[in-house]
């Protein structure tokens, strides 16, 4: 019975002090394969390459629903969308590793405009195109 007790106790030791919980949300994904988003995003921008499981921390996350993050990279951040599941709203600060594919994605004038004062509008003039990330997967550190 003893040896019981103690069995426990250090089975609850170790769970409290495990800080290396990691939660996936969507597709499965292999984290080995997993490389900086800088080297990711540069392999794309240079030769195309779509599909990469990235990783990186977390400096920004949806407060609406938790339906998108940012990673931080250099002095940039890299927009991580993803529409079939939600992260938790209190990820910022954690690593991250995501599966998916970038892809360049176009925002009209109008859309810039949109709740803007009508100076600030009539700044902008031509759509803005930017790169994106759909995660498939993820898992947070």
């Amino acid at each position: 019975m003893k040896y019981l007790i103690y069995g426990f106790a250090i089975a609850a030791l170790w769970a409290c002090g495990n800080n290396s919980k990691e939660t996936a949300y969507g597709e499965k994904l292999d984290s080995t394969q997993a490389v900086h988003v800088d080297e990711a995003l540069s392999a794309f921008e240079s030769s195309g390459k779509k599909e990469a499981v990235i990783k990186g921390q977390i400096s920004q996350v949806c407060t609406g629903e938790g339906c998108w993050y940012t990673l931080k990279h250099g002095d940039k951040e890299q927009f991580v969308g993803f529409d079939k599941f939600t992260i938790p709203k209190d990820v910022t600060g954690k690593f991250s590793i995501a599966t998916g594919y970038f892809y360049r994605d176009t925002q009209t004038v109008e859309q810039l405009r949109e709740g803007l004062s009508e100076t600030e509008a009539e700044k902008i003039t031509e759509p803005k195109i930017s790169v994106q990330f759909q995660a498939k997967g993820i898992i947070v550190k």
